[in-house]
């Protein structure tokens, strides 16, 4: 061992151009910066799944000492991004909603959807049918596309069951992910996603369900790390959704809420007093319910693929809650009614053309801010000494080309926690 060198068991040598936030936001009281430095001729050495060091190529042999069997990756022509990081998805489904997505085309309305047998109670009929391992198998191969296209990082809800043992059954499958795929899956549940068919005259008797049978058992199997539910005026109602995610919080499970996406409920609010970890969704979020949110710690997650997959006429607000100094996230929302956008290069492209925001924004919303909407904002979405090794090898000599050359895959290789897990090759 040579004394003052870095050890590493992994180098990416001899980048064209690697992109680093040079004053990365470091969560709630934190000034948010959208700054980005793309530097060229840069190596990024890793050290048991962890960066170790970053620095110009021509230094490589002075500092550090690579281990024999050190995995060594040439990065000519190829930029080094952060690993993205999808912070909000229903991934785990099955069946098809194709026909739903013609009819909205078509201009019926939803109502008229619902009563063709359509919308999230659809979902919750084809995966309360299907067997656990058909499900995983299902929902394997979706998490490999998302991978494909440079996912380190995926947050997995449930809500598709609706009742305990179809809730557990996809925990269960998110979990299996988690365990047998080489990115970091967080589970959330989500049984507060939908009011069921049986409870239809008796929302309150579902929502006391959930609160004291379903949030006690799901901690006690220990199968989540957050608590998400639905407040809107077709789902649960601000009371209601309080007193779930206060449950959740007396069970250990961390608060997120799916807020303002077709009315102004108070969800924002409650997000800032039951200290959310993310606000999700936002589209009709106002002046106000952005000022709520300064200084909060919760991170909005807007979801430009499903504004647009529902032919919205305007979208969320990103331009003036950047300007307000939040850190915006943005999130596919990949779910079978309402968004079928799940690559992370055309997630791009939407946050630049519908949210108004740069290549540089959009980066940052996607990767360190996205990290920070899945509890692990010190743990990746940034290229950095001592954060996981998550990073995605583009085809391009800059990542602005990532948003302009819509629906383009320009992954090459990605590398999760310091391991190469895909190469196009």
């Amino acid at each position: 061992m040579c004394r003052g060198k870095v050890i590493a068991d992994v180098l990416i040598h001899n980048l064209t151009s690697a992109v680093l936030f040079p004053r990365p936001y470091k969560g709630r009281g934190t000034p948010v910066s959208w700054n980005a430095e793309e530097l060229s001729s840069l190596s990024i050495a890793g050290h048991q799944g962890r960066i170790a060091w970053v620095g110009p190529a021509d230094q490589v042999s002075n500092r550090l000492e690579l281990l024999p069997e050190a995995e060594l990756i040439n990065g000519h022509g190829l930029t080094a991004v952060p690993g993205f990081v999808d912070a909000h998805t229903h991934l785990v489904y099955a069946g098809d909603r194709s026909h739903e997505f013609e009819m909205r085309v078509q201009g019926r309305s939803y109502l008229d959807i619902l009563a063709a047998g359509g919308g999230i109670l659809k979902s919750v009929e084809s995966v309360r049918s299907l067997s656990e391992d058909a499900l995983y198998q299902e929902s394997f191969e979706k998490v490999w596309k998302l991978i494909e296209w440079g996912v380190t990082t995926l947050e997995i809800k449930s809500g598709y069951g609706l009742d305990l043992e179809s809730e557990l059954k996809m925990l269960r499958v998110i979990g299996r992910l988690r365990d047998q795929l080489p990115i970091a899956i967080v589970p959330t549940f989500m049984g507060a996603h939908a009011v069921p068919k049986e409870f239809k005259e008796t929302p309150e008797v579902f929502t006391e369900q959930i609160c004291k049978q379903w949030l006690p058992e799901i901690a006690r199997q220990g199968i989540a790390i957050f608590n998400d539910v639905f407040c809107e005026n077709k789902a649960f109602n601000l009371e209601q959704s309080r007193r779930i995610l206060e449950a959740g919080k007396r069970c250990g499970l961390k608060p997120k809420i799916h807020a303002d996406e077709i009315t102004v409920l108070g969800g924002v609010d409650l997000a800032v007093d039951l200290g959310c970890v993310s606000a999700d969704h936002l589209l009709k979020t106002d002046s106000g319910g952005i000022h709520k949110m300064i200084g909060s710690g919760v991170i909005p997650v807007l979801l430009p693929g499903t504004s647009t997959y529902l032919m919205e006429t305007h979208h969320a607000r990103a331009r003036a809650m950047i300007d307000a100094g939040l850190p915006v996230a943005i999130a596919s929302d990949y779910n079978p009614g309402s968004c079928q956008f799940y690559a992370s290069g055309i997630l791009q492209t939407l946050a630049m053309l519908q949210l108004r925001m740069s290549a540089t924004e959009a980066l940052m919303a996607a990767t360190l801010h996205a990290a920070f909407a899945v509890g692990l904002g010190h743990e990746c979405g940034v290229i950095e000494v001592g954060r996981r090794l998550d990073v995605a090898l583009l085809r391009t000599g800059s990542f602005r080309e990532v948003g302009y050359r819509a629906g383009e895959n320009l992954v090459e290789t990605v590398i999760a926690g310091g391991v190469p897990i895909y190469c196009r090759e």
